[in-house]
């Protein structure tokens, strides 16, 4: 079995234990703010929508806002002792909730909790970068991010079914989950990422510079059509939400499956191709969306969808892993994820804009418009300079 997978066997116990303390704290945070306090919060607290949406939002600013930091204290302090402090923050959260009555202490509550978590996603990929198998890099970050997503799906459709009839027995399973985490968690406490031998040849850290576009576009495009997906299924693709939900089924088991094969061939091949053209092909879907497709193009653009991000994926993570500095690795993967994160926060603004302003096919045309400013651009940069 160590023959197939993309990391070292030496720290590969702690590594997926990890990977499961990880995933648990994401499926119990948007258990909490997408599948419990849609119901709890008016029945229980007296609080409105307005006031537990903006607990969702000061929570994911205060997040991505600070993942250089917790990138930093993740590497300096200690992966494990972070972790903890994310699962105690969480925990406590949930402790306090039934006593949040007045929104400014459910905002409070998910500020701190967002803090904390700020150093799980830089910590956990420089950790799995740093114990990939040499040639494996692409693949072992793309597994990562694979192995930990699913959870969110799972604590949102789990304790959604379970908050709408029984709001405080939701909120019971997901103190019981985080108590879990919790444990998990402080088994792993003293565990530190392993810090590489220092290299003698000095970074050009302007390089940087040249990751910051792919870091926001790959979030800001998809965003700007994000909060009003099921409209425009509705009035443009005369799409009901289960046959939509089954295209977007369908189009990430192909991503998945495909993943084994994409990420093989970026780690042998190079990150370059995959990169660009994974970009170009998530424009080609975006523009074709725009123009009003059949049922049968739809199940066409979602298999190209689908090809387009499991080239991408193991593409950018090809490419980080083979060119971000060691040194600080955990604080400069923070920062770019802040800025992955800037791309989620402002694009349904700027997609609402225009949307009111061109009509609903703009936010399309724009995000393809994006994506191929994207590819362009990386395809001239690989080509006009030495990455090494």
């Amino acid at each position: 079995m160590f023959r197939y997978l993309p990391w070292a066997r030496e720290g590969l116990f702690v590594f997926l234990r990890l990977v499961l303390a990880v995933g648990l704290m994401e499926g119990v945070r948007s258990g909490y703010f997408a599948g419990l306090l849609p119901f709890y919060a008016p029945e229980h607290l007296g609080l409105g929508p307005a006031a537990f949406t903006l607990a969702f939002t000061f929570h994911q600013l205060s997040e991505n806002l600070s993942k250089t930091f917790g990138g930093l204290l993740a590497e300096r302090v200690g992966f494990g002792k972070t972790v903890s402090l994310a699962a105690f923050a969480g925990f406590l959260t949930l402790l306090l909730t039934p006593m949040a009555h007045a929104a400014w202490l459910l905002w409070v509550l998910a500020v701190l909790w967002g803090l904390s978590m700020s150093t799980l996603y830089p910590g956990l990929m420089t950790l799995a970068s740093r114990i990939a198998v040499p040639g494996r890099e692409a693949r072992a970050l793309s597994f990562t991010l694979t192995l930990v997503m699913p959870w969110v799906g799972i604590g949102l459709v789990g304790v959604g079914q379970v908050a709408q009839k029984e709001p405080e027995a939701a909120l019971t399973l997901l103190m019981v989950a985080q108590g879990v985490v919790l444990l998990l968690a402080l088994s792993l406490f003293p565990f530190r990422i392993p810090i590489p031998k220092a290299v003698r040849e000095p970074y050009p850290y302007k390089r940087l510079l040249f990751f910051l576009p792919a870091a926001f576009g790959q979030t800001f495009a998809p965003a700007l059509v994000s909060l009003f997906i099921l409209r425009l299924a509705k009035e443009e693709l005369a799409l009901e939400p289960i046959a939509l939900g089954g295209l977007l089924l369908l189009g990430g088991a192909l991503a998945l499956g495909l993943l084994p094969l994409t990420g093989r061939q970026v780690d042998r091949k190079g990150y370059r191709f995959a990169l660009v053209g994974g970009l170009f092909l998530l424009g080609v879907v975006m523009v074709w969306l725009a123009f009003t497709p059949s049922f049968m193009e739809l199940i066409l653009l979602v298999l190209l969808a689908g090809v387009g991000y499991s080239l991408f994926l193991p593409g950018w993570n090809g490419f980080l892993a083979k060119n971000l500095p060691q040194e600080n690795r955990a604080a400069i993967w923070g920062g770019l994820m802040t800025v992955e994160g800037l791309g989620i926060a402002l694009g349904p603004a700027v997609g609402g804009l225009l949307w009111e302003a061109f009509g609903l096919r703009a936010p399309l045309l724009t995000g393809s418009a994006v994506f191929f400013l994207l590819s362009l651009f990386y395809a001239v940069l690989f080509w006009r300079m030495r990455w090494s």
